[in-house]
């Protein structure tokens, strides 16, 4: 199902329908109904259809080649229709509704002390529980009044005070001390930890215990840090820390080459981008080994992404842990097609892009920053060369080789994946013009080529090699996740000083198998985690 905005539409969701013309199946597409929804037009499409003016050109020219007036009919919808479902009622006033007043014009204006009483609720609320000034109040109830002289309705006169609440710096930063070092006191804590675990407020009971001061006590703040986790709440956390803490925004740096990857459309590049979150989730929903990130005999999939990976047996829009073959290329991160994919440019693989990030975010060893003004090998323009003879090239460069001696040989590693994450066992490159038209006599085909040696290190001669390698390598990435993990937790970069903190974390969690939830909750416990 897709929402019209733009030119294509935004994709809300993706679903697989396999059902025959003579027995239909029922498909259930929930949407969420919004203010921002409204006036908008909601269309279904066959995947990979209007994703690219392009692909949309060649779809629609080669099934009128083929029958004479365009594409075939791809999805029959023999009814439709809307259920409400409603939402559960909080089990305590919130928001606009703690406010216990009316916002319609018609709505009559209340006794002052209740209006007073209301609005400080809000405010309270609004800035996480930091209790709004006296000062502040007075100076709300001014403008209420200042806007009910003028001739405003009491709720025109309300909503005015309320956009100044939300327009306030309490409200759009979350304030915490910073004049001199402290501990938190426990309504911070129960800010501090509601951010990093929900992305959120703290909920009604999280407030009460902050307030009443019994968060601060190990074993409350355990049990409530085991709550949040469980709670789906966590998406809040999961999704927003694995996209920092692995770089997923590069995976929109760029456009694909629709016509040389027609399967890697739209819908195949979110379902890979929801592949790392929701492997994730599963490791914290579970508490498995961060380990399996290295490498796992099972990949969290769905039917979309099992068909792009030629896994069998596996159908629906579901989320699922999936066994792998013992020879699968799959499990754990260098076979997901989102990290394969941002080592690309979108047409052709980069070895030193791949290996730099697994140098980064794997094994916690970032090469250094690209040397100022190196200028382009420019005798390799035109040459018909190999992917790794191309790369070589550059530890020809004094400059250059100290780095790319121990980025190059991981990439080559990773040559079996295409520029989308696919397998493949042979690839190609063919020389083109200024206008883009090949060049005659410019191709070449080679065989992939994956052998190759850390630097100073261990030799690999295939990609289940070199991922072995890296997988016994797991004390270096937990060091890495930890740092990415204080990093966002606590809104600041993880420095030399923080070394013994992220010791004891590492510590914490090897004995108990570098279990997700470990490292999660000794940064919890932390003085760190405490203190500003």
């Amino acid at each position: 199902m897709q929402e019209h905005a733009g030119a294509h539409g935004l994709i809300i969701s993706t679903h697989a329908v396999g059902a025959a013309m003579d027995e239909p199946e029922l498909l259930e597409i929930p949407f969420r109904h919004t203010r921002q929804t409204r006036n908008k037009t909601l269309f279904i499409r066959e995947k990979g259809t209007r994703d690219h003016y392009e692909q949309a050109k060649d779809k629609f020219n080669a099934a009128r080649t083929r029958n004479g007036i365009g594409p075939e009919v791809a999805l029959w919808v023999d009814w439709m229709e809307l259920e409400l479902k409603p939402q559960p009622v909080e089990p305590a006033p919130t928001g606009l509704r703690a406010l216990g007043l009316g916002l319609d014009d018609k709505a009559p204006a209340p006794a002052p002390d209740d209006l007073r009483a209301a609005v400080e609720r809000f405010a309270l609320e609004a800035f996480r529980g930091l209790p709004p000034s006296a000062a502040y109040l007075d100076r709300l109830l001014a403008l209420y009044e200042e806007s009910r002289r003028a001739g405003s309705a009491h709720g025109v006169a309300l909503k005015e005070i309320l956009e100044a609440v939300l327009a306030s710096p309490k409200f759009l930063y979350r304030a915490e001390p910073s004049d001199t070092r402290r501990t938190l006191t426990g309504n911070e804590l129960a800010t501090r930890l509601s951010y990093f675990l929900w992305g959120a407020p703290p909920d009604p009971a999280l407030r009460a215990l902050g307030e009443s001061g019994d968060l601060l006590r190990a074993e409350v703040l355990a049990a409530q840090t085991q709550r949040l986790l469980d709670d789906p709440q966590a998406l809040g956390f999961v999704e927003p820390f694995t996209r920092q803490w692995l770089g997923l925004d590069r995976l929109d740096f760029f456009e694909f080459n629709r016509q040389r990857f027609p399967r890697f459309d739209i819908s195949t590049k979110n379902a890979a981008r929801r592949e790392v979150s929701e492997t994730f989730a599963h490791l914290l929903r579970e508490n498995a080994s961060l380990t399996h990130l290295l490498k796992a005999d099972y990949a969290i999939v769905n039917g979309l992404l099992a068909d792009y990976y030629g896994i069998q047996g596996v159908r629906g829009d579901a989320w699922r842990k999936v066994a792998l073959p013992k020879d699968s290329p799959r499990g754990g991160l260098l076979g997901m097609a989102a990290v394969l994919a941002m080592g690309s440019n979108g047409e052709h693989t980069s070895p030193v892009e791949r290996g730099a990030w697994v140098l980064r975010k794997v094994l916690n060893d970032p090469p250094p920053p690209a040397p100022a003004n190196v200028p382009a090998i420019t005798r390799l323009a035109g040459k018909v060369l190999t992917t790794r003879e191309r790369v070589l090239a550059h530890q020809e460069d004094p400059q250059c080789a100290s780095c790319h001696r121990k980025i190059d040989p991981i990439g080559f590693g990773l040559e079996n994946f295409d520029a989308v994450g696919q397998w493949r066992t042979e690839d190609s490159y063919e020389a083109k013009d200024n206008d883009g038209k090949p060049l005659p006599n410019a191709k070449k085909t080679w065989a992939i080529d994956p052998a190759g040696a850390f630097h100073k290190g261990a030799a690999f001669a295939n990609y289940q090699e070199l991922r072995g390698v890296v997988a016994s390598k797991h004390e270096a990435f937990a060091r890495g996740f930890t740092s990415a993990l204080i990093e966002y937790a606590l809104g600041r970069p993880c420095g030399f000083s923080d070394e013994p903190l992220v010791d004891g974390i590492v510590g914490h969690a090897r004995a108990r198998d570098f279990a997700v939830r470990a490292f999660v909750h000794a940064l919890i416990q932390s003085k760190e985690f405490h203190s500003k």
